[in-house]
């Protein structure tokens, strides 16, 4: 289950999440932040925030 929040509306609630997600489950505004557990994270995702932080090469540790 992700949790959301509307802007539009403003209201809050839990939904599934299917990965398709683009709008609020009660007025269908774009205007939404999900929370999502980690486990519900598309791998994509998940490989994209790993590889940031991975390339350390050129950095000088300030």
């Amino acid at each position: 289950m992700a949790k959301f929040r509307c802007g539009a509306c403003g209201r809050k609630g839990e939904c599934e999440y299917d990965g398709d997600r683009h709008g609020c489950p009660l007025c269908g505004s774009a205007d939404l932040v999900l929370a999502l557990a980690i486990e519900e994270v598309p791998d994509e995702v998940l490989a994209a925030f790993a590889s940031l932080g991975s390339d350390d090469e050129g950095r000088d540790g300030d």
